[in-house]
């Protein structure tokens, strides 16, 4: 895959596990945000993360190629809130 569709498929799997939503409304109230997180959609981004860094080990040196330079500690920065998260 190319590291542009890999960094696309990054963050839509952050999206999964942090699952930033519009709060959902029952009986016309917010309900609390943890709540209405489904965990299966939070573990199926946690193991796709998983996954990204035991085949992608690429995404994550500290010297990338130049067009990607900044987004190599971003990348790692993401794994590791995440892993916390999770």
């Amino acid at each position: 895959m190319p590291r542009r569709s890999m960094l696309h498929v990054h963050s839509i799997l952050l999206q999964m596990i942090r699952q930033d939503s519009v709060p959902v409304l029952q009986n016309g109230h917010l309900t609390d945000p943890e709540a209405s997180h489904v965990w299966e959609v939070r573990h199926a981004g946690l193991l796709g993360i998983k996954y990204e860094v035991a085949v992608r080990s690429d995404l994550f040196e500290w010297a990338p190629k130049a067009e990607d330079a900044e987004a190599a500690p971003e990348i790692l920065k993401d794994v590791v809130d995440v892993a916390i998260l999770g």
